[in-house]
């Protein structure tokens, strides 16, 4: 009998879903078997994670009770057992470990603080916001001088947060209105030397560094540091002392209002070391120079989230729904009807939205419904943010 060719491993591996619910993890199994009672490999986070009981979607169709032994690729289940792990990550064999790409989410574009009523709850509403994190990729928590931010996806999203906390987990919490994540830029590029003339502990310190900045690309939001530096002009640990607080700046707040800073292009051209006193400190201080300088010199824009919406109305309500958008500085970007339905796509800063789901029910005595979704950030007008 003539051996048979060996097929190629195709070991476990699994993924985890947007629908954590609870204690319960949604999966999707791209190869192998996944079996009830087992252990698996989750490489990105580096820890080992249970799978105790695996459970199918529709429990009538196989196992009454819904709990099954193991199931194979192509299958989505639920799964309880995973402590660390949470939405987008690949779980595998431990013995053959690989991530499989990650789920991109949009940045959060809505804000509001949040407070428990008693001390007593401040270290439960600090837990429950860390399990709801893991929940819901688009919720996000930071503090912020001693208050506690929570940030969504709009004003519904965070309404949704606020009403689980008092309905799901008993807390008794105070929320403020919700505000918009405002973003900062440039508008033109500068090319900038930041210089270190200082006395520290007694020595004193120099450094010279020129630094490009200017606006990304259309439609690149992040930000970027590119060492452009002709060779042997700066020893390799001055250099890349500059440029790694050229990010650790570019990470922080600008100079409006301290919003997070985006679509910013850093080049380093070169940089001057003295005859003494040219250190990695040095020129990490002349690095925050140039970056300080550049964001003056550059002209600081303020940039407003603008969201994607969709709007179904009867065609008797359309002028009125219409006529409403257009006072929120909305464009109207298509409008289409069936029948007696008329569907509007339009775009609008997400700061003359807030209120717009029981305004717009007003306008169409309850018969419009709408959807709304991250677009992009873009200038907001003059006297929007007052320092």
């Amino acid at each position: 009998r003539k051996p048979q060719p060996k097929e190629p491993f195709c070991g476990l591996v699994f993924k985890i879903l947007p629908a954590k619910t609870g204690d319960f993890y949604w999966v999707r199994v791209y190869s192998g078997e996944l079996k009830a009672n087992s252990r698996a490999f989750n490489p990105a986070r580096d820890k080992k994670e249970n799978v105790s009981q695996l459970w199918q979607i529709h429990a009538t169709k196989r196992e009454r009770d819904g709990q099954i032994p193991s199931v194979g690729a192509g299958d989505i289940v639920g799964l309880i057992g995973p402590r660390f792990s949470i939405t987008g990550d690949t779980l595998c064999d431990p013995t053959h470990p690989i991530v499989l790409e990650s789920i991109q989410f949009p940045e959060t574009v809505s804000s509001m603080a949040i407070e428990p009523e008693t001390t007593e709850d401040r270290k439960k509403l600090a837990e429950t916001l860390e399990m709801l994190k893991k929940q819901d990729p688009t919720f996000q928590v930071r503090e912020n001088e001693g208050q506690t931010i929570i940030s969504g996806m709009g004003e519904l999203h965070l309404e949704v947060i606020e009403h689980r906390l008092l309905r799901d987990f008993n807390l008794n919490v105070k929320v403020h209105k919700p505000r918009v994540s405002y973003r900062e830029t440039i508008a033109k590029a500068v090319e900038i030397i930041g210089e270190c003339h200082r006395v520290v502990a007694g020595e004193q310190l120099f450094a010279k560094l020129k630094v490009r900045v200017e606006p990304a690309g259309e439609g690149d939001e992040s930000i970027t540091v590119i060492d452009n530096v002709p060779p042997e002009t700066l020893p390799p640990e001055l250099l890349a002392a500059a440029i790694e607080e050229l990010r650790v700046c570019g990470e922080g707040g600008g100079i409006l209002g301290g919003f997070p800073l985006m679509n910013l292009k850093m080049t380093v051209l070169g940089g001057e070391v003295g005859e003494t006193g040219s250190t990695e400190v040095a020129f990490t201080i002349a690095a925050a120079d140039a970056f300080e300088q550049a964001l003056r010199d550059g002209g600081a824009v303020l940039l407003e989230p603008i969201m994607r919406l969709q709007i179904t109305t009867p065609e008797e309500h359309l002028g009125d729904i219409i006529g409403d958008l257009q006072q929120r500085r909305a464009i109207i970007n298509h409008t289409e009807t069936y029948g007696e339905i008329c569907q509007i796509e339009a775009q609008a800063p997400l700061a003359e939205l807030f209120g717009y789901s029981g305004a717009s029910r007003s306008l169409s005595k309850g018969l419009a419904a709408f959807s709304m979704e991250p677009l992009e950030y873009a200038p907001a007008p003059e006297g929007t943010f007052e320092v």
